[in-house]
């Protein structure tokens, strides 16, 4: 490699190349954005990501607008998500909470034992509508 300095191509490439490299760790957060894990599929509200506190208020608010665009009992899919403290259950009770006011059935399947347990932790696992299946 020589020691003179690079083109003006070259250094657009490794500016381009960095850029490339730095944008994807800067826009982590955004590439885990609510709206991107959340979505309907066989009339069912199916959630996929990660539920954490950094998440959870866009979570609701875009479940809560998928939710109005169902019609009849819903069926609330948590076999994707991943749970990352008790965030996610105060998310699943303002979710279940809007169901209900609509004067609709909920269940939710596909709860992972983790999720199972940080109900059971807050007292709510006789509140919120775990289902088998």
């Amino acid at each position: 490699m020589s020691d003179s300095p690079p083109s003006s191509a070259t250094a657009s490439t490794t500016a381009a190349a960095t850029l490339a490299t730095a944008t994807p760790a800067a826009a982590a957060p955004a590439a885990a954005a609510p709206a991107t894990a959340l979505y309907i599929s066989d009339n069912r509200l199916r959630v996929s990501g990660c539920l954490s506190v950094n998440s959870v208020a866009g979570y609701q608010r875009d479940g809560i607008k998928l939710i109005d665009s169902l019609s009849g009992p819903v069926v609330i899919d948590l076999a994707e998500a991943e749970v990352q403290g008790s965030a996610a259950i105060a998310l699943l009770i303002a979710w279940q909470r809007h169901i209900t006011h609509r004067q609709c059935e909920v269940r939710m399947i596909g709860a992972s034992a983790t999720l199972r347990e940080i109900a059971r932790a807050c007292g709510v696992d006789d509140i919120l509508a775990f289902a088998d299946a």
